[in-house]
């Protein structure tokens, strides 16, 4: 081979060695970039996402105070519907009671007043 082929050989090895090594390095830097990349979308997607679960947690909880809310409201409604059944109860009690004494008092007097019709016709039957 001349010294001017072997020049230009060489010259052409050198330009694709450069070449190569330049789409190596380019290579290498996007692969670089595209992990930088999916690193920080990664990382965002992470943010997101624990803020979503977050806001899920903070209605989460935002609804169990309401439901804790609305139970304690029922259990006063129920405290107060069992108090108005025992004084419902009290009263009609105190009705059986006095139902019970004032058909005594009824029998009573009508005992009294058959005595007492008794005693007139005894003294009509004197007369």
């Amino acid at each position: 081979m001349n010294p001017r082929t072997a020049l230009i050989v060489a010259a052409i090895a050198l330009v694709l060695g450069a070449v190569g090594l330049y789409v190596g390095i380019d290579a290498k830097n996007s692969s670089e970039d595209a992990r930088d990349a999916t690193d920080a979308t990664q990382a965002e997607l992470e943010q997101q996402l624990s803020g979503a679960e977050s806001k899920l947690e903070g209605s989460e909880q935002a609804e169990a105070r309401t439901l804790t809310g609305k139970v304690n409201d029922l259990a006063s409604q129920l405290a107060a519907q069992k108090a108005l059944l025992e004084k419902v109860q009290t009263e009609v009690e105190n009705l059986q009671t006095t139902g019970r004494e004032q058909t005594e008092k009824i029998t009573t007097l009508t005992e009294e007043l058959t005595k007492l019709s008794d005693r007139v016709t005894k003294l009509e039957g004197r007369e």
